[in-house]
């Protein structure tokens, strides 16, 4: 119960942090204007969507990894973690490529205030640069939890928030606007991925869950 409590609270913190970068975006781009406000949401709704569907595959770690390194596979729990980066990065190319393809379709599907529309012109190009790196930060966050590693995603979130706040700070000082917001978002999305990919590089988080079989049977052999 306690490894469980502990996972859940470092998760918790991970998640919070992550809701507060986009809580501080939204503030900042609300004096901006009401048009960039606007702009933001709609990008910020479809991130959330995106985020969803690529968590299909993130999900998928957790269970594989978890499995695997409970039964003493470390090997194969590397193996299906490559292979779950390497899906997340191709359907992240290819939501980045749709978006900038649509640009100049989605947002009047969501709104026919040219301010609006104008203000998502700019933060677009920015929300599909966004993609690739999302979808293989969403891809090892899954690997993570999986190999029970939450602790340290939680504190690789708060050093991207960090990150993250003194940018849109300065955005307001020094009248970027909604590309200054965004810029910021791209640079929270990959101060996750450094740690994250030195973490799975490193492989600390291969943490085997039981003796392997093999090594038991020879322990009883006479």
């Amino acid at each position: 119960m306690h490894s469980v409590l502990t996972i859940g609270a470092a998760i918790l913190i991970r998640t919070a942090a992550l809701l507060a970068s986009f809580i501080i975006a939204g503030a900042v781009c609300a004096r901006i204007s009401p048009a960039a406000l606007g702009a933001h949401q709609i990008a910020y709704q479809l991130f959330v969507f995106l985020a969803l569907v690529l968590d299909a595959i993130a999900i998928a770690g957790q269970v594989i990894v978890g499995r695997m390194l409970g039964a003493a596979d470390g090997d194969g729990a590397r193996a299906a973690a490559r292979r779950m980066i390497g899906w997340s990065l191709v359907v992240g190319c290819g939501f980045g490529v749709a978006l900038l393809a649509l640009q100049n379709v989605i947002p009047e599907l969501f709104t026919n205030d040219q301010a609006v529309i104008a203000q998502a012109e700019i933060l677009w190009p920015l929300f599909a640069l966004m993609q690739p790196t999302g979808a293989v930060v969403f891809a090892l966050d899954g690997i993570l939890i999986g190999a029970g590693d939450a602790r340290f995603l939680a504190g690789a979130m708060v050093f991207a928030t960090l990150v993250f706040i003194p940018i849109a700070l300065a955005t307001l000082q020094f009248d970027w606007g909604i590309a200054g917001v965004w810029w910021g978002l791209n640079a929270l999305m990959a101060a996750r991925l450094v740690p994250l990919a030195l973490r799975f590089a490193s492989g600390h988080w291969v943490v085997l869950g039981a003796e392997p079989l093999q090594s038991r049977l020879k322990a009883i052999e006479p």
